[in-house]
């Protein structure tokens, strides 16, 4: 499971612990070596691009229907977000 590649003990001191400084070179959750999407500067700026569009236009966003749903591993964030945008 990729929630747990940055807590071996072998390669990060205080595994367990929330680090802010902690050096990522070691970690693979964002992907590291050949496993680095070389697409993804591209894919960053395309998605701060489609953001900055969407609230320049935007005056208010908020959840519509049921609350928000877990995924289930709870570091992939969400299962569903209903949003109404205006």
């Amino acid at each position: 499971m990729w929630i747990v590649t940055n807590r071996d003990p072998r390669a990060f001191d205080e595994p367990n612990a929330v680090v802010i400084e902690r050096s990522t070179d070691a970690g693979l959750v964002w992907g590291q070596g050949i496993h680095f999407c070389v697409g993804a500067p591209l894919a960053r700026r395309e998605m701060r691009v489609a953001l900055e569009e969407l609230l320049s236009r935007t005056a208010r966003i908020e959840i519509a229907g049921a609350a928000p749903r877990r995924a289930v591993y709870r570091g992939n964030g969400l299962a569903a977000l209903l949003l109404r945008i205006s």
